[in-house]
């Protein structure tokens, strides 16, 4: 499934709940989250062969293993993320709502935004 098809899924209310479960107290920036959302909805995807993939990452700094996507995953434009299937390697238990939860928060933070987002952005990195 792309991530464009995941996100039109499931309601932002779903989103924000499994975000602020994953993240505490990021329910502080719903206003800019639920305005990325619409936005991404309501975008048209570009088709890409690449894939945003969660798989077992390991920080060796600090010994410990989870869950998730590389963060080259999502160093594109938003459009181009929406187009990537979003897919889970063996062993990974996240569902399709706490991965499309996580994408949410990686593309806002992380993908080149469209001109309508930048100034929550700008707001959200301060």
């Amino acid at each position: 499934m792309t991530l464009h098809q995941l996100l039109q899924a499931y309601d932002f209310n779903e989103i924000i709940a499994t975000i602020n479960e994953m993240f505490p107290g990021t329910a502080r920036y719903k206003q800019p989250l639920r305005q990325a959302y619409d936005i991404l909805v309501g975008m048209r995807p570009v088709e890409s062969k690449k894939n945003i993939r969660y798989k077992l990452l390991h920080n060796a700094e600090d010994d410990i293993s989870y869950m998730g996507a590389d963060d080259q995953n999502f160093n594109t434009t938003w459009e181009v993320c929406l187009g990537k299937q979003v897919v889970r390697e063996k062993g990974v238990d996240l569902s399709d709502l706490e991965m499309v939860a996580n994408c949410l928060v990686n593309v806002v933070f992380i993908a080149r935004p469209p001109k309508a987002f930048e100034e929550a952005r700008k707001e959200l990195l301060k």
